[in-house]
């Protein structure tokens, strides 16, 4: 689009178009814009003027595409009501007394601030494991010119790094920003965000335009190979949509489920302890302590390698709490010597940890004797000495204490003169003397491995089972004992075969 105007005698035109290709190196007296450089907002007015020296004699002035010109004297002014282009220019030009054309060039910088910035792990839901390696994604919705982005990641208030994008696109785009990090457990709570600042220097506004994105709260960073508690977290992305004066919202929720894998699980037979019979049917009994969420808890009961049942708690408590499961079971006499045990897996779907936490109890060897026939009496063989857990193997023994019990009173404690260091048994004795109020009353042994300040803290412990005694009256002289009780030991001893090794 060409306009003729007409000054002091000479004829000059505006013309619009988009390519422009002066060159003027040796042009002493340009035209000048006010301002130098324009930055403005998609769908704004703008206007600039330009000046040309007053010796001069005609002068062109040439925009692209949008826009008024009008001029008044030696200064042309150009008036935009409504920014509707991305890639514009515009250029004042003149010829001079040697016919040499000389210009200037107005850069129009048009921007456009982004629709939404978004925050996420890339490929990535659920726990986050200690001294992994993640990456942190920032999508920017709909920004222009993005090579004037600038997008900083954050690891609470502290910035983790700044990335730019190499994109020259002067309309908007979409562009995603991504950046590698290694999670520690002091990560634990601190909350993820990215940050995109459009940056269009000093004729730009002031300050930048800033956008964020939602922070995402990281209390659940877990030690790979602990048991640490998973806190629970919601967050809601609010959406509002506006049309004929309604005001419509909807919420996305995410909701993170509390994990607590067990601070222990123990195994035992319900009320009954000592040598098990044939053919009688005894309750075990899995105790699960302090998980969460214990309605996505399987606990399976184990006769050696063999799965005995699995069950599962009907209770909707999402904090942690300690749960009892049992299991009937009928003995047989080729159940001798074999291990008893349970499992308990949290079972948290894909989303959750894999593979699924899980936990076991001690293995528990039982002893089991045959049905006495009608008419005779049990051997007494199988009450004399209880049947104690077998824990294998420890080291160095030498740092071993063993502590007799009987009920909470300690009867004496022993030491290994043993200095072998690699895992040994090795058996503890000590003499005792009976009284009638000792009747009915538990003997036990334990041993701990002290190792020092530099050792575990507190010492490993493992204890036996306990046995309870039973202590008849001595009868008189020429008289029998009565058949109806079992003959007591006069010693205790305790057979540790310890299930730990630590060197």
């Amino acid at each position: 689009m060409d306009s003729f105007y007409n000054l002091n005698g000479d004829l000059f035109k505006i013309t619009v178009f988009n390519v422009f290709f002066f060159t003027d190196a040796n042009c002493a007296d340009k035209p000048v814009f006010n301002p130098s450089r324009l930055v403005v907002k998609y769908g704004d007015p703008t206007s600039a003027t330009c000046s040309v020296c007053q010796s001069c004699q005609g002068y062109f002035f040439s925009l692209e595409s949008v826009g008024n010109h009008t001029r008044n004297g030696t200064t042309a002014l150009w008036k935009v009501d409504r920014m509707t282009e991305w890639v514009i220019s515009a250029n004042c030009y003149y010829t001079n007394a040697a016919d040499e054309l000389c210009c200037s060039q107005l850069p129009v910088t048009v921007y456009k601030p982004p629709d939404n910035v978004s925050f996420s792990f890339r490929d990535h839901s659920g726990p986050l494991l200690e001294g992994h390696q993640y990456t942190l994604q920032c999508e920017v919705h709909n920004v222009a010119p993005v090579e004037n982005l600038t997008v900083t990641f954050y690891r609470g208030q502290t910035a983790l790094g700044q990335l730019q994008s190499n994109n020259t696109e002067k309309k908007p785009v979409t562009e995603i920003f991504t950046l590698n990090i290694n999670t520690s457990k002091e990560d634990d709570g601190v909350q993820y965000w990215c940050e995109a600042k459009l940056e269009l220097g000093p004729e730009g506004p002031q300050p930048p335009l800033v956008v964020t994105s939602e922070k995402f709260s990281s209390p659940w960073t877990i030690p790979s190979t602990s048991s640490t508690p998973i806190p629970s977290f919601s967050m809601c992305k609010k959406f509002s949509v506006k049309s004929f004066e309604i005001t419509i919202m909807a919420y996305l929720i995410y909701t993170y489920i509390i994990l607590q894998p067990p601070d222990n699980v123990s195994f035992s037979f319900r009320n009954h302890s000592g040598p098990l019979l044939e053919g009688h049917q005894y309750t075990l009994q899995c105790e699960v302590h302090n998980v969460a969420p214990v309605e996505n808890l399987t606990v399976t009961f184990y006769r050696g390698k063999t799965a005995l049942g699995q069950l599962q708690s009907n209770n909707t408590e999402k904090t942690p709490v300690t749960e009892i499961f049992s299991l009937n079971i009928n003995t047989r006499k080729e159940h001798d010597r074999v291990q008893y045990w349970c499992e308990a897996k949290l079972e948290l779907g894909p989303e959750g940890p894999q593979p699924p936490p899980v936990a076991t109890s001690e293995k528990f060897s039982a002893t089991v004797n045959s049905t006495p026939a009608s008419g005779t009496t049990p051997s007494t063989s199988s009450t004399l000495i209880p049947s104690f857990s077998m824990l294998h193997n420890v080291a160095p023994v030498e740092n071993l204490t063993v502590t007799f019990y009987r009920g909470q009173t300690a009867l004496g404690q022993l030491q290994s003169n043993n200095t072998e260091k690699k895992p040994v048994t090795e058996i503890f004795s000590l003499n005792i003397n009976t009284r009638k109020e000792h009747d009915g009353v538990q003997y036990w042994c334990e041993a701990k491995l002290e190792l020092g300040p530099e050792g575990p803290q507190p010492p490993p412990v493992v204890t036996s089972e306990k046995f309870s005694a039973t202590v008849n009256s001595t009868p008189a002289p020429g008289t029998t004992p009565s058949t109806s009780s079992t003959p007591t030991p006069s010693f205790s001893m305790c057979f540790m075969l310890l299930s730990f090794s630590l060197v």
